[in-house]
């Protein structure tokens, strides 16, 4: 069977907030109890919701396990292998030596201005507060883009069903830390297409004056006290007043975003 290094939050569940290995449930059939291993020459990076890796000069802790296809297949779809996270061998290390198992690096891109964990270890991590901004290019025209976001009080949230047929629905959202959040059942059909494929598309309504974004979406509910008083604030709306805490929050970390300033005026910006 292939051999996978999980560092984040494929990794076993040990105790810790729920966040922490909220996709290990949808590969746990699929493989064998992991075995402590570290990956030299790398770095971990806390993006929020799940961490990501770099080359560097430190090693990142995490757990080999072996793998059936079928369990890869839907790792990949986690990671958004090829066009997000890249799937790519490298050698771990473990008590019983050093193995070749596969792993997920991080787009470059989303590593540029961040600060590496030090421990190497995404339990370990410090929990911050608030969460930092993610980086975003020093571009005029795509901060405008973002004040718009801003600005906007609804946008359409598109995700796929796990069927494949799409799902389109108007959604209230806030724009925090350079990322768009929702508010939303926990049990709409959104999440549940979210927990099969994170992979969403978030547009404005105005077809005159387009904004799309391609992103990154992942359940953090570990954020309400920072973002629910931004609801509040914006909508006159607290999610943590509905009933039996029924609502989670969404975090979508744009991957690409595209606007049209006019019909021969477009940008396009690629993280």
């Amino acid at each position: 069977m292939p051999t996978l290094f999980v560092y984040g939050t494929l990794r076993t569940p040990v105790g810790g907030p729920d966040g922490d290995t909220k996709y290990h449930h949808r590969i746990a059939e699929h493989v064998s109890p992991g075995r402590r291993a570290t990956l030299p020459g790398a770095l971990l990076y806390d993006f929020g919701a799940y961490p990501g890796i770099g080359p560097g000069d430190g090693d990142v802790v995490g757990e080999l396990f072996e793998i059936s296809e079928e369990g890869l297949a839907i790792c990949d779809v986690i990671e958004g292998h090829p066009s997000f996270f890249e799937r790519r061998r490298g050698s771990v290390h473990t008590d019983d030596g050093a193995v070749e198992a596969w792993l997920y690096w991080a787009p470059p891109s989303f590593l540029e201005g961040r600060v590496p964990e030090p421990s190497g270890d995404w339990f370990a991590r410090p929990r911050p507060d608030s969460m930092p901004a993610a980086p975003m290019p020093d571009d005029p025209d795509l901060h405008a883009v973002m004040d718009r976001l801003r600005a906007e009080k609804f946008t359409w949230l598109s995700s796929t069903r796990p069927d494949g047929r799409p799902h389109s629905v108007p959604m209230w959202h806030v724009v925090h830390g350079n990322r768009i959040w929702f508010a939303t059942p926990a049990d709409s059909v959104k999440v549940q297409n979210l927990v099969e494929n994170p992979s969403v598309t978030i547009a404005l309504p105005d077809p005159s004056n387009v904004v799309i974004v391609e992103a990154w979406a992942t359940r953090h509910p570990e954020m309400w006290d920072e973002l629910a008083p931004m609801f509040e604030d914006r909508y006159g709306w607290d999610p943590r007043t509905e009933p039996d805490g029924s609502h989670t929050l969404i975090e979508a970390s744009p991957i690409r975003v595209q606007a049209w300033f006019g019909e021969a005026d477009r940008h396009e910006w690629t993280f």
